[in-house]
């Protein structure tokens, strides 16, 4: 698990203070002007005593592989370092001194964006997310400006809805340009889906763009976009630091944009050991939230949901992000099953996270979101426990899948996102749900609802006695001896092994396989389970497949993989 984000300047040698433009405000009298100038000189003391008063740390840029190497920059995702340094008391001390005179100086110059951003800035760095929001809810620069800093305070304290609100409303009243660059997706995007996709947002492929940021939203059952939101967010903070001294002590370029954008802005610093002539000179290194995750699908096709994939650690994204309600994100193994009711699919997902001490308590939260598009509204069901299984009904249509389980007080998490879909049954044929697994327990299971409370949290089962539930559809009178089969068949784990298999030198083993003929039930689903005794089934993992074999048609098959412990 990548747990620790550094992004470090390569070369040692500081570059000249350059202040770009800020944000635009109305004209200002010279009083105004005044204090925009002792405002910038104290911003600018503090950022220089900073850097002379960082932790001191070593890193050896040579030991390290550049996740992303832009421009002067190093980046890569560690797992040496996972607990910041104490932040010094001076540091703390000259921080809160600075806010001080930001807040009197704000004051003569009411309508100056730079110091409000400033102000939003350092407070929000101090942990004081409260008193960021009443700054940028008293903000009197220009209006897209003042909207844009109340989006990102409202994100920073966890308020979704009313941070994609303000962001709305600064997107819609910032100049055509600022919000070109605020909608273009390129930086986030790997290259091959740049070259797949094109130019996504900035007026170009929206419909596209819709699409990837609801994918990419983190947690689908909380109210907001968690991830656009964190986009919008780091391109306010670029504004905020562009025309500012920063830690680096380097002039702002497109390459420190890129990485704000892409990893998000250094939330602390630490500096390496200076030398004999300048103890100061040591290189910075900046540390972004951590632990982060790549929350951008990983597939460069997404107009078909089934086929969408997600990798949360990949190596080398294009983006990563942490958000604030999970300190700790699991990627989860839920058992998903599902079943035809007419028109409609029913969905199952057991899941348990009982086996894992950051997640495992009794008020653990639950949910199962389902949505076929980013235009509709979503449904969600949840529940409270550890360990369960929750079902929703959705149209027959291809549906996102999002399982969340979220721990608030230890701000853990664990999570499955997939595309989920059956194929129409074709009229006259017979066809069979997936295989649902649970604990068996002293009456026998005749439907669904009876099978689910005790649905397997995953795709595991112990070498005990395990029940299996399915449904087949379709079957007509004239198939009442219809030949069913269960086989429970080793998978090859070692190249060895399964080279051997495809060259039929090592037998493929079925340690269980049973057979019998099925006859159908009153109604249009003919539901069946069965109790296997494992115990004496070697450990490892199986595909567990269901067959029907009508007399005129093809065989009808589910298969499920699982792996017995």
């Amino acid at each position: 698990m990548k747990s620790f984000s550094l992004v470090r300047f390569i070369s040692v040698a500081a570059a000249a203070l350059l202040l770009f433009a800020r944000p635009a405000t109305p004209q200002q009298p010279n009083d105004a002007a005044a204090a925009h100038k002792k405002a910038v000189r104290a911003q600018s003391d503090f950022e220089l005593y900073r850097r002379q008063s960082l932790p001191i740390r070593a890193v050896d840029a040579e030991q390290h592989i550049c996740d992303a190497r832009i421009g002067r920059f190093c980046q890569w995702n560690s797992i040496d370092d996972t607990i910041p340094p104490a932040e010094p008391r001076g540091i703390r001390k000259a921080r809160a001194a600075l806010l001080k005179s930001l807040e009197n100086l704000a004051t003569r110059a009411p309508h100056d964006g730079w110091i409000a951003g400033q102000r939003v800035r350092y407070l929000l760095e101090a942990g004081n997310d409260s008193a960021a929001v009443a700054v940028a809810r008293s903000c009197s620069a220009e209006e897209w400006w003042c909207a844009a800093l109340l989006g990102l305070t409202l994100h920073e304290k966890g308020m979704g809805l009313a941070a994609d609100s303000a962001f709305s409303h600064a997107l819609a009243t910032m100049p055509a340009d600022e919000r070109c660059k605020w909608t273009d997706m390129s930086l986030v995007l790997n290259a091959a889906q740049r070259k797949r996709f094109g130019p996504v947002g900035c007026g170009r492929n929206e419909q596209l763009a819709a699409r990837l940021w609801w994918l990419a939203d983190p947690f689908l059952a909380i109210p907001g976009n968690d991830r656009q939101a964190e986009h919008y967010s780091r391109n306010t903070m670029a504004l905020i630091l562009q025309p500012t001294r920063i830690v680096y002590d380097l002039r702002w370029a497109d390459d420190l944009r890129e990485m704000v954008v892409r990893y998000g802005w250094a939330r602390y610093w630490t500096r390496g050991p200076g030398s004999v002539l300048d103890p100061y000179n040591g290189a910075v290194s900046g540390h972004e939230a951590t632990p982060n995750y790549h929350f951008i699908p990983a597939s460069w096709r997404v107009d078909s949901l089934p086929s969408i994939t997600f990798d949360l650690d990949q190596d080398r994204s294009a983006e990563r992000y942490a958000p604030p309600v999970a300190s700790r994100l699991k990627e989860l193994d839920p058992q998903i099953a599902m079943f035809r009711r007419g028109d409609s699919v029913e969905v199952v997902a057991g899941y348990d996270v009982t086996s894992d001490s950051g997640l495992d308590s009794a008020g653990v939260s639950a949910s199962l979101v389902l949505a076929p598009d980013e235009n509709s509204i979503p449904a969600v069901v949840s529940t409270i426990g550890p360990k369960g299984a929750l079902t929703l009904r959705a149209d027959s249509r291809p549906q996102l899948l999002s399982l969340e389980v979220l721990r608030s007080d230890t701000r853990h998490a664990g999570w499955k996102r997939a595309g989920v879909w059956l194929a129409p049954k074709a009229p006259g044929t017979v066809a069979l749900s997936d295989v649902l697994m649970f604990d068996p327990g002293t009456y026998e299971v005749r439907e669904l609802s009876q099978a689910i409370p005790t649905a397997l949290g995953s795709n595991v089962a112990s070498r005990a006695k395990l029940g299996i539930y399915w449904e087949v559809y379709g079957l007509a009178h004239a198939d009442s001896a219809l030949p069913m089969s269960l086989t429970l068949t080793r998978i090859a784990q070692g190249p060895l092994e399964r080279i051997g298999e495809a060259m039929g030198v090592t037998p493929r083993t079925n340690p269980l396989s049973i057979s019998w003929r099925e006859s159908p039930a009153l109604g249009s689903i003919t539901t069946r389970s069965v109790v296997l005794d494992l115990t004496l089934i070697p450990r490892g993992k199986y595909s567990l497949r269901v067959e029907a074999t009508p007399a005129s048609q093809p065989p009808a098959s589910t298969t499920r993989i699982i792996e017995i412990r």
